[in-house]
């Protein structure tokens, strides 16, 4: 795909061999990025999930939103907002961009449950919403991490490095009552009656714990101006929320969302959110949401509307849904096609303004279905049926919480995946995005994350890491009380990381700056050659020997014909016959050096691994 910027000049240099590249006029009136216009897929998508609280803080005025502490009552971080906000994830997107980024999935943009539920096993401490689960306001950007034109820039930005954004979505349910929240909007009822606008703690005499928070959760109807019957599963309306396995049961005591039924009961507005948009919030309200809250429809179509409002706005340009399988598929093919419609009519208003209004790729939805791991021909149905283009593969790292539980790739996984998403021409029914690392399972740590930086980043299929992966970042155990908490640490930046614009400022051709870490300078690398070249997780593999590979990917329409070659383990040559011809002049992003095919090889002296690719300008 191509940015469209004034005077942008596209140009397919003289095709050498099999490989096709592209370069952009970088004049500076144009304000344009270097790769910013590479060819894109999602099948060769290299992806950083960030959960944006705990990323990078770029305007101090809004962490206590809401009255949220930094520090808990009881004197621990674990739980609470961090600070990380829009304007912090936009200062760091040339970081991001050096490492051969062209997605970035953030967590739930929308208004979160203001107040608190108790944290961990034990209820020690306050556990706030920072990682976006506990949906309040699906209609409002959450003001901790910042304002309605902080996003807009955020993703604007991002657009002109040729980065795709994502957003998590949650269909599934919304957050817990909290004691703030039914002060700020009036509705349940306390044990006791206690005032839910004062502070309170556990007593430790009596046995309390945060889990024990005065809320009564009978049936009563002072619950009916929250989300109401008609809305969700609850305590408080006469059924009873639990921790159940299934469509239209609570997943771990979240009230459960009435969506299943897509033309289902029509519903009016809940009463508190009534009342809360009568008072307006042009900061933070998204204005595309405005027809979508009123009248009356079923509630996953005001769901689907609500969360496609953000499309329409801001042109995002997919989602990552939150526990799938407990979402009948219909309702989510309802969001698929309420979002593309939203997508096509962002591209209509905004030509000229955002350079994504001019790309063609449509609308992106990545879903997670716990411990699914791969289904290319869509077996499952969930991208027929649920309009899904690829799923999360849980194959590397399977586990719940736990310490350095992952398993990392090798080259015979290289061959597995390659044998079920690599294509020479058109894609899979239904993709993978693959981690080694995430918010839920661990964080994979080992001995040599270089080499993990290799396996991982060149394994075929697209690929997520999980902010830090790159940085070693660690499971600070949630300042030593909740190792769950711990996998969600705050970013770990690497201390030269204000040369990040250098980093990235020839990523579409061949860096000559990278991280004085060398750890990361392997990460970005990687990244920044499978940015370049799509056959690295979209193309056909073929083995060469036992240690070098061939990838091959075309796409006529775009005019695309690329190939690579990965040598792995220490050589003098390189064979590279079936993917270049003699004459050809390759560059080897790993050393930076260039070399000429005479012979179907290469004379280039490799230590670890060789990634050859055409040579760029």
């Amino acid at each position: 795909m191509k940015l469209k910027t004034s005077g942008l000049v596209l140009a397919m240099a003289a095709a050498v061999g099999a490989a096709t590249y592209y370069f952009q006029d970088k004049s500076p009136s144009q304000q344009a990025f270097e790769g910013s216009n590479l060819p894109f897929s999602w099948a060769n998508a290299n992806l950083y999930f960030v959960i944006t609280d705990r990323f990078s803080n770029g305007d101090k005025s809004n962490d206590n939103s809401y009255g949220r502490p930094y520090k808990d009552s009881a004197g621990y971080t674990a739980g609470t907002f961090h600070g990380g906000d829009f304007k912090g994830l936009t200062q760091k997107l040339d970081y991001i961009r050096s490492l051969g980024v062209n997605a970035i999935w953030v967590s739930s943009p929308v208004e979160q449950s203001h107040g608190w539920v108790g944290g961990g096993p034990m209820g020690m401490y306050q556990y706030y919403a920072y990682h976006g689960y506990y949906g309040l306001d699906f209609t409002s950007i959450d003001a901790n991490m910042g304002t309605i034109e902080d996003f807009r820039t955020f993703v604007n930005e991002a657009h002109k490095r040729g980065i795709r954004v994502l957003i998590d979505v949650v269909m599934n349910h919304s957050g817990y009552a909290t004691l703030k929240d039914m002060c700020d909007f009036k509705f349940g009822r306390t044990v006791h009656d206690i005032d839910p606008c004062r502070e309170w703690t556990p007593n430790e005499q009596l046995g309390e714990n945060f889990h024990n928070k005065p809320i009564n959760q009978s049936y009563n109807e002072s619950w009916n101006r929250w989300w109401g019957k008609d809305w969700i599963i609850f305590d408080g309306y006469g059924e009873p929320c639990g921790a159940e396995d299934g469509l239209d049961k609570c997943l771990a005591y979240l009230p459960d969302f009435k969506n299943t039924d897509t033309h289902g009961k029509k519903v009016q507005i809940p009463t508190f959110l009534q009342e809360k948009w009568s008072k307006g919030d042009k900061e933070h309200e998204i204005p595309a949401a405005a027809p979508y809250r009123k009248g009356e429809m079923s509630v996953a179509e005001f769901q689907a509307h609500w969360l496609a409002s953000w499309v329409e706005e801001f042109g995002i340009d997919g989602y990552r849904c939150d526990t799938v399988k407990y979402v009948a598929n219909p309702t989510w093919k309802l969001l698929k096609e309420y979002s593309l419609k939203a997508l096509d009519t962002w591209r209509q208003k905004n030509k000229g303004k955002d350079p994504a209004a001019s790309w063609t790729d449509p609308f992106y939805m990545t879903g997670e279905v716990w411990a699914f791991t791969n289904d290319p021909e869509d077996h499952s149905g969930y991208a027929k049926d649920g309009g899904f283009d690829s799923l999360i593969d849980f194959y590397f790292n399977p586990d719940g919480v736990n310490l350095n539980t992952c398993i990392t790739p090798d080259q015979s996984d290289w061959e597995k995946y390659g044998k079920l998403y690599g294509r020479l021409e058109g894609k899979v029914p239904l993709g993978n995005l693959t981690y080694i690392s995430s918010h839920d399972t661990s964080i994979c740590r080992k001995k040599d994350m270089a080499k993990v930086a290799v396996n991982f980043g060149l394994l075929p299929g697209s690929i997520q890491l999980y902010y830090g992966d790159e940085t070693n970042r660690q499971n600070d155990m949630g300042g030593g009380i909740d190792l769950e908490q711990g996998i969600r640490s705050d970013m770990n930046f690497p201390q030269d990381v204000e040369k990040a614009a250098s980093w990235a400022s020839k990523v579409g051709s061949l860096s000559t700056e990278y991280a004085s870490d060398p750890i990361l300078a392997t990460w970005q690398k990687v990244g920044q050659f499978r940015l370049r070249n799509i056959a690295v997780g979209a193309g056909l593999q073929t083995k060469l020997s036992d240690n070098s590979y061939c990838r091959q990917y075309k796409d006529s329409t775009q005019g695309i014909d690329n190939s690579v070659v990965i040598h792995v383990g220490q050589t003098d040559s390189v064979m590279v016959g079936k993917c270049f011809n003699d004459g050809d002049i390759l560059q080897d992003a790993m050393s930076g050096l260039t070399v000429t095919v005479k012979g179907g090889k290469v004379d280039l002296k490799v230590e670890k691994v060789a990634m050859l690719e055409v040579k760029r300008p």
